[in-house]
């Protein structure tokens, strides 16, 4: 009993690494997109389009792996995805040109694609009681942590000048190849995402995605918040230290790959306060800390104090989270459970496809008529997205102070238990 349960321990560990190595991998260039862009003077469009490349990747295996990994083995799916990753390191490593910049940004979405739902899986089956909401609190927790790490890291590399182009995505490689080797070596509990002995790959298909007609409404609704939420989250991820330097005058580009840190940090913050609360409370009060962040933001981008614009992105940070919180459970709670992998899938599907129109319309505005314009317009636009989503699930009565009330018949069922 005692060795059963130590291998499940491996086996959540390296679970655990896989998810932070995937997520760490995609936020540790984000500091130092300024500095190549400088290096090799290509223009603010190329840069977002760079970063929404990663987007490809993930959207390519979002409908296809959590399925595959259901029949094929979590382990056998696992590793191709940290392979993935470890040669997306090589490739930023050995970077002479925006291209390889984005084959290996394709190269870290298909890997994410790959590890962070099948690991998650892995969690919940691997956990000794089948504790759903406690493997989804480490997933959420690690996501956090990697996502702060990655820029933290580089930011660390680029202050000190240890070769801040090739070190991350050295260590990159190694964390994937680490734990790579780690999972194929622990000893994987029987039974628990094990390959089926009738598993052939040539009759496996796709994961369809759909919406079924009867929850459509509360789908668009909760995509509608959790894109305003992944909307802001990508510009930070994507021009967050730009901002820093060219529109609050901060000098230092190692200080500015700070904001983009302090962005995951307090997001996933507030997503872990907000986790016991009702959607609808979470889906009125995140909309509504995201917009006046917004708006302090571009209040610190038009006086160029960058202690305005530092409070702005916490203030927004936290909005984003609570916001994407409420989102997911909205439509994990409305989704049968026949269905609910297909449609959180089109769900996120939804989420990246506008994170990437976001980064590269201000990618290609920016270019335009300017950075500082662009984001006082998309401050603008933001406030106008948050109110309509405000206003929508108001009339609707998604959103609210208090829980909706409760039927007379249902509270008499709640009190009298049936025997």
């Amino acid at each position: 009993m005692t060795r059963r349960r130590h291998g499940r321990r491996l086996a959540s560990l390296a679970a655990v690494l896989a998810i932070f190595t995937a997520i760490f991998a995609s936020n540790v260039p984000t500091p130092l997109y300024a500095v190549w862009q400088v290096h090799w003077e290509f223009t603010s469009t190329a840069l977002t389009a760079v970063f929404a490349v990663y987007v490809v990747g993930v959207i390519a295996m979002l409908p296809t792996i959590g399925a595959l990994s259901d029949v094929a083995g979590r382990r056998e799916v696992l590793v191709p995805g940290l392979l993935c990753i470890a040669a997306a390191g090589v490739v930023f490593a050995v970077a002479t040109n925006i291209y390889w910049l984005g084959a290996g940004r394709l190269l870290t979405g298909v890997g994410t694609g790959i590890v962070t739902g099948t690991a998650t899986a892995a969690l919940v089956e691997l956990d000794p009681d089948n504790n759903w909401v406690r493997a989804a609190a480490i997933s959420a927790l690690t996501f956090t942590a990697g996502a702060t790490a990655g820029p933290l890291f580089s930011s660390a590399l680029l202050h000190l000048g240890l070769w801040p182009l090739v070190t991350p995505f050295v260590v990159v490689g190694l964390l994937a190849l680490t734990t790579a080797v780690l999972l194929v070596s622990v000893r994987w509990p029987r039974r628990i995402g094990r390959r089926r002995p009738d598993f052939r790959l040539r009759d496996w298909r796709p994961t369809r995605l759909s919406v079924p007609r009867p929850i459509l409404g509360s789908f668009l609704f909760a995509g509608a918040a959790m894109c305003l939420s992944w909307s802001a989250g990508s510009l930070y991820a994507s021009l967050g230290p730009s901002l820093a330097t060219e529109l609050v005058a901060i000098d230092n580009r190692a200080l500015a790959g700070l904001y983009a840190a302090a962005f995951q940090l307090v997001a996933g913050i507030g997503q872990f306060t907000a986790r016991r609360q009702e959607p609808r409370q979470t889906l009125l009060f995140g909309p509504v800390l995201l917009a006046a962040g917004m708006t302090i933001c571009v209040t610190g981008i038009v006086l160029i104090s960058p202690l305005i614009f530092a409070v702005g992105t916490v203030t927004t940070a936290f909005g984003a989270g609570v916001t994407a919180i409420g989102a997911v459970a909205t439509v994990s709670r409305e989704a049968p459970a026949d269905r609910r992998g297909e449609i959180v899938s089109s769900f996120y599907v939804l989420a990246y496809l506008t994170m990437a129109s976001v980064v590269l319309g201000v990618g290609s505005a920016s270019d335009w008529i300017g950075l500082r314009q662009t984001m006082v317009g998309l401050g603008g636009l933001t406030l106008l997205a948050a109110g309509m989503v405000i206003a929508v699930g108001l009339r609707s009565g998604r959103v609210g102070v208090r829980r909706p009330a409760q039927p007379a018949a249902d509270r008499n069922n709640s009190r009298q238990p049936e025997a």
